[in-house]
């Protein structure tokens, strides 16, 4: 099983896991406790992953293919172009020449 789909299935089972633990909860004061933590808990992960190198470094890559890819079909574009301005003339050459 590839990492991301075991992944998705960690999130979708953590997810459960709490609504399952939150209805054990018996009174709202402890359930809003634990919700306020999971919160706590969610933001601090996201930051240390935000700010972690691996992410930066893939936020980077991203940004870097992004551009060449940007490039490539700039050049593309460029080169259809003057085939097909070139095709034109010499159609036109040749429909003169006839």
């Amino acid at each position: 099983m590839p990492k991301t789909q075991e992944l998705l299935y960690a999130v979708v089972g953590a997810g459960d896991f709490a609504v399952e633990k939150a209805k054990d909860l018996a009174d709202r004061d402890t359930t809003a406790k634990v919700y306020k933590d999971f919160v706590k808990r969610g933001r601090v992960l996201s930051t240390k992953i935000k700010s972690s190198a691996p992410t930066k470094q893939a936020i980077a890559q991203t940004k870097t293919a992004r551009a060449q890819a940007k490039a490539a079909a700039t050049s593309a574009t460029k080169a259809v172009r003057a085939n097909s301005k070139a095709a034109r003339s010499a159609a036109t050459k040749s429909a003169n020449a006839s």
